[in-house]
């Protein structure tokens, strides 16, 4: 199943890296360097998955995805986090912020693309509601665990 993605993520080669992955995958792609003019763009360009780099200059990802969360407007859209940091302290800022998925960069060539599939298997009819917000439960690597505390990883 193909979507409509939006990549923010502050490093070029990044984004380049997942604009490819994601549009060899038969996915539309956007992409930012930064959050800001993300919703503008989610709502104009019918974004289904939104992937945020945690951490960046001018706002980090998970303050980002928080505020998309918050956004009434974005109810369906589908977040995923992706840092250099480990997958465990990624699933706790994705818990705490109610992300659909994380992605490892060090993995993200495997697991990109399928974090995202499966996310957009949740849109389609007979699929899982996107506002069900359960975690991937599918692959362990890339799942999010259920909600703990609230700690921040370390840069």
């Amino acid at each position: 199943m193909s979507g409509r993605v939006l990549v923010i993520d502050d490093d070029e080669i990044t984004r380049e890296l997942f604009g490819s992955l994601l549009r060899k995958a038969g996915h539309k792609v956007w992409e930012l360097p930064s959050p800001i003019g993300a919703t503008r763009m989610i709502l104009t360009e019918r974004i289904d998955v939104a992937v945020l780099d945690v951490f960046m200059p001018e706002m980090d990802g998970d303050k980002s995805a928080k505020m998309l969360r918050e956004n009434p407007r974005l109810q369906d859209l589908s977040l995923v986090l992706a840092s250099s940091c480990s997958v465990d302290e990624l699933r706790s800022v994705a818990a705490r912020v109610r992300a659909d998925g994380v992605v490892s960069k060090a993995d993200a060539r495997t697991s990109l693309v399928p974090v995202v599939q499966r996310l957009l298997a949740r849109r389609r009819p007979g699929g899982d509601a996107p506002s069900s917000r359960r975690p991937l439960n599918d692959c362990a690597a890339v799942s999010v665990a259920p909600r703990r505390g609230t700690s921040r990883p370390a840069r």
